[in-house]
C-alpha cells in the first residue's frame, strides 16, 4: 500500500476470530510451554489466576493483531518494518469471539518512507476491550 493512499482516521480491516479450548492447545502446543501452565490447564489457571478456566496466550490477540495490520499494509510491507505493542486489559478464554479493530491516527516522514502509526485494540463479543496498543510500519 503506498502512503499517499493511507489518511488518519482510516480503519483497517477488522479480523474476527472464535476462541475454542481447542484452538488454545494447539496454539500452545506451537510454542515453548509443553507443560501444564495457565493456557491449557483449569487446575493451573485456578492456582496462578484465580480463574476457574484456562486463558487464551496474550500472543494469540498478538497474532490476531498482526493479521488484520498485513491485510492493511500488505505483508511485505509489514512483515519488514511493522512493529506491534499490545497491553492485555482482560483474559481471553474458550468461548469468546475476539475481533481486532484499528484506525490510522498519525503519518510521519522518514528516510525510507512515511512511518504510519495505527491504534490497535481487540475486543470480544460484548465490546469489552482485551487488548489495546499502537502499530507502526513504514510504507515506503
Amino acid at each position: 500500500m503506498a502512503a499517499g493512499k493511507i489518511e488518519v482516521n482510516q480503519e483497517i480491516p477488522s479480523v474476527t476470530k472464535a476462541i475454542t479450548q481447542e484452538k488454545i492447545d494447539l496454539f500452545e502446543a506451537c510454542g515453548i510451554l509443553d507443560r501444564e501452565n495457565i493456557h491449557n490447564s483449569p487446575e493451573m489457571a485456578l492456582q496462578k489466576l484465580g480463574t476457574t478456566f484456562p486463558i487464551a496466550s496474550g500472543r494469540m490477540s498478538v497474532a490476531f493483531a498482526s493479521e488484520s495490520l498485513r491485510k492493511f499494509f500488505g505483508a511485505e510491507v509489514f512483515n519488514h518494518s511493522g512493529t506491534l505493542n499490545l497491553k492485555f486489559l482482560r483474559p481471553v478464554k474458550n468461548g469468546d469471539t475476539i475481533t481486532v479493530h484499528g484506525t490510522v491516527s498519525r503519518q510521519e516522514k522518514v528516510e525510507n518512507g512515511t512511518m504510519v502509526t495505527v491504534d490497535v485494540f481487540c475486543e470480544n463479543q460484548n465490546q469489552d476491550k482485551t487488548a489495546v496498543g499502537a502499530a507502526t510500519a513504514i510504507v515506503p
